[in-house]
């Protein structure tokens, strides 16, 4: 049976062949990144349950993170989101086709937005963009949802939370789509699944998949970026084509960063298994020295008679939820300049953004 988790999907969509080639055993999928958006999930998850989040500020969140006052602000608005209307959170959305394939799902946030609109919002924490439009992920939660959503929806909204990279949309994003529409998407899924193809080819999904340092698409696509990146540097060329030069040294610096990591996982994995690698091997990685988690400032000052403790200025965000008036906190901060930056743009977004869609 083709056994796939609903975040797995766009990878899926985009390359049914990864599923053929089994993942290595020495990947990792932990990283402090995905720490810290499971934390930030079990926070909100528990103030759904009726905790208030500040008094959660300082515990341990099941994987042993501590849940911060700056992840308390960060889930503001979703947190808002959850606990203002009713709604399913961390809901189950699993579904599948006898032992053909399953699709084991768990939906952030499933609600009825209004007489015929069913929301799916998805909480990210991470900095990878996450985008809402074409999320397979969201669309196969909606296809499971509106089974026992009680209501026939028409309009479907799905919306991603991710509130630390900076996005020109801003932090939330919405894409909205007609049951029509759903309905098409679902048909291409099932029939995806039903007949995957063995092709494997490279993308934006290559980033953490588990297959990554065998595929031979991702062989190639790593030696035409190398290809890319000895090109000779030209000040001369057309406008058309710095925009392509960009563009591709950009996926060539994304592919080789992705196979690096990929098969430095594999070398880490031999030379733990006893192999012997030309010119590498393996050492502990220490990391800075901490306190013990049970040392508090009042202990050490105790114990040494040094107050150990630091003085903070709290962010412009946590002065205003505190109560300091906006006006106040306007006269007493500036966003600085740190120049310019090159960004990437859809311009079918900015017109639409514009002019409207037709």
């Amino acid at each position: 049976m083709l056994s796939l988790t609903a975040t797995e999907l766009p990878r899926f969509m985009a390359c049914n062949g990864f599923t053929r080639l089994g993942g290595i055993e020495p990947f990792n999928p932990s990283t402090e990144i995905t720490d810290e958006g499971n934390a930030a999930h079990w926070l909100c998850e528990q103030v759904y349950q009726g905790i208030k989040p500040e008094s959660l500020i300082g515990q341990k969140a099941y994987n042993g993170l501590f849940i911060t006052e700056d992840m308390v602000e960060n889930c503001r608005e979703y947190i808002n989101l959850i606990t203002s209307t009713s709604c399913y959170v961390e809901k189950d959305t699993s579904h599948r086709n006898g032992n053909l394939w399953e699709i084991r799902g768990r939906a952030d946030y499933i609600a009825r937005y209004d007489e015929h609109t069913l929301m799916i919002a998805d909480l990210k924490y991470g900095w990878r963009i996450v985008e809402p439009e074409m999320n397979w992920t969201l669309i196969s939660h909606a296809i499971e949802a509106r089974r026992y959503c009680g209501f026939i929806p028409t309009r479907f909204i799905f919306r991603v939370y991710q509130p630390r990279p900076f996005h020109p949309r801003g932090p939330v994003r919405d894409w909205v789509i007609g049951k029509v529409e759903l309905d098409e998407f679902e048909d291409q899924l099932i029939s995806t699944l039903n007949n995957p193809s063995a092709t494997v080819c490279s993308s934006e999904q290559c980033y953490r998949c588990k297959s990554l340092s065998q595929c031979p698409a991702a062989q190639i696509a790593t030696m035409n970026a190398v290809d890319v990146a000895n090109m000779a540097f030209d000040s001369e060329i057309s406008d058309d084509k710095l925009a392509w030069m960009l563009d591709n040294l950009k996926r060539a610096q994304e592919v080789i960063k992705q196979s690096y990591e990929a098969y430095q996982d594999l070398a880490l994995h031999r030379l733990k298994a006893g192999d012997k690698i030309k010119s590498y091997d393996i050492q502990t990685a220490l990391g800075n020295t901490i306190w013990n988690d049970d040392v508090t400032p009042e202990m050490l000052e105790v114990i040494s008679g040094v107050d150990c403790t630091v003085k903070k200025l709290i962010t412009p965000a946590q002065a205003k939820k505190k109560g300091v008036p906006e006006d106040l906190i306007g006269q007493f901060t500036h966003r600085p300049d740190n120049g310019f930056k090159l960004v990437k743009i859809d311009e079918n977004k900015l017109g639409n953004k514009l002019f409207g869609e037709k």
